[in-house]
């Protein structure tokens, strides 16, 4: 700092000042750049909380994933992105022998269906 207070900025002219400010922004954007890209996984403080997270997860017997998972809870930060969620489709066709072997209509038609329709059968047939 005390070089900077021995400059006298009456001695530059309005274009020296300029350039002095424009260096000025450059070297703070590089600071600013050099800060963030300190921090990444093989940061020794990086290092140290996954290890820390993982002994966590192992003392109480749960993935290092779901152990995570809670500390980002507990930081308020989300680990993915929130989405709605889909409401049941209900179901359309029925086999009209076994309950079970139903078809929501989506995706390929299952075996039953697609054997019952070549038999001439009719799609309606087995509507819900």
């Amino acid at each position: 700092m005390s070089k900077l207070s021995d400059v006298n900025l009456n001695d530059f002219s309005e274009q020296e000042l300029q350039k002095l400010i424009h260096q000025s922004k450059k070297q703070i954007k590089k600071l600013k750049t050099k800060k963030v890209a300190v921090v990444n996984s093989k940061d020794p403080d990086v290092i140290a909380v996954a290890n820390a997270l993982r002994e966590l997860a192992k003392s109480k017997k749960v993935p290092p994933a779901e152990a995570l998972s809670a500390v980002a809870k507990n930081l308020r930060i989300a680990m993915t992105p929130n989405r709605k969620s889909r409401s049941e489709t209900p179901v359309k066709y029925r086999h009209p022998e076994d309950e079970n072997k139903t078809w929501k209509g989506f995706g390929k038609r299952p075996l039953w269906l697609a054997e019952a329709l070549q038999k001439g059968h009719k799609l309606e047939e087995f509507k819900v």
